[in-house]
């Protein structure tokens, strides 16, 4: 049985560990230096479900690739983790950047937010985001700055990862609204540059220079982390910290949608889609390299329209 269960746990890891190499080949990092940042992008987006499932294209040949799928439970984050250190330790690698206190208090967040995948998984488009925004009391430094963050991300199609790393001197306020400066990234080889207008009901132009004014930040990191007693610290709010500031602000106004740090992106894209804006004006924001992608919205948004069995019944 000790022998059974053992193979059974070293194949398990085999397999994580596999999911792990492949992640990184796509980010451009070596598996063997990664840091413990680099390690829980990764734990991120396995917890959303991006590029989290392994689909076997010739198994014989060892052929594969990775997909984005379900949401990963925390036990599997967990045993994803075990798999890591696993292989960090064969090869000898010392200290393991697995062990970092972040991490540890990274995956002590997600034990404690439990499965929540219970609930419908969902993109925050318009609707669902007014009641959200709506729900934030703007009065508390904390909620000024959630709701500023949640109004940006929508509205520029922001990755969390990129939406963390915005500085102050990355906004070029103009007349027709702002310049965002976007850093090169993982998914963005080059600084890429997109432009935010004014809106009429919720304005994101207006929200960023309310934020300046009241948060008093004047350089650095647009978005800071918080103390316990709502004050603002000189860091930037993480990836992961964003991500559970969508999760803890969504679940506050509604009950039945479960939501992820991909889900303003998504959002945004399928708001665009159904309200008919061009592919190409939509793809200014996105910033998409791969046309596939976003086709999908644009076949989701029309699967009922002209359907081949209308007529025939």
């Amino acid at each position: 049985m000790r022998s059974a269960k053992a193979e059974t746990t070293l194949n398990a890891y085999q397999a994580d560990t596999r999911i792990f190499v492949h992640w990184c080949q796509l980010q451009g990092l070596d598996p063997l230096t990664t840091t413990h940042l680099d390690i829980m992008n990764f734990l991120a987006d396995q917890a959303d479900g991006i590029l989290a499932h392994w689909v076997w294209l010739d198994q014989k040949r060892g052929r594969g690739e990775l997909r984005n799928g379900e949401p990963r439970k925390p036990a599997t984050l967990v045993r994803r983790l075990a798999g890591i250190r696993y292989a960090f330790r064969q090869k000898g690698i010392d200290p393991m950047p697995t062990e970092h206190t972040e991490i540890k208090e990274m995956m002590r967040g997600i034990v404690r937010l439990g499965d929540t995948r219970k609930r419908k998984t969902g993109a925050l488009t318009l609707q669902p985001l007014v009641q959200v925004l709506d729900a934030i009391d703007t009065d508390t430094l904390a909620g000024l700055r959630d709701h500023t963050l949640l109004l940006l991300m929508f509205s520029g199609a922001l990755r969390r990862s990129e939406a963390a790393r915005i500085d102050v001197e990355d906004l070029d306020f103009i007349g027709q609204g702002v310049r965002l400066r976007l850093k090169p990234s993982k998914h963005q080889l080059h600084e890429t540059e997109i432009a935010l207008i004014p809106g009429q009901h919720h304005c994101p132009v207006g929200a960023l220079r309310h934020w300046l004014v009241m948060s008093g930040i004047q350089q650095g990191p647009l978005f800071r982390r918080m103390t316990r007693w709502g004050q603002l610290t000189q860091e930037s709010l993480g990836p992961q910290g964003i991500n559970l500031m969508i999760k803890r602000r969504t679940g506050m106004a509604i009950d039945d949608l479960y939501v992820s740090g991909h889900s303003l992106r998504r959002g945004f894209i399928t708001s665009a889609v159904t309200a008919g804006k061009p592919m190409n004006k939509i793809i200014e924001v996105t910033r998409h390299k791969d046309m596939r992608t976003l086709q999908e919205y644009f076949d989701d948004a029309n699967k009922f329209s002209d359907h081949a069995l209308q007529g025939l019944l």
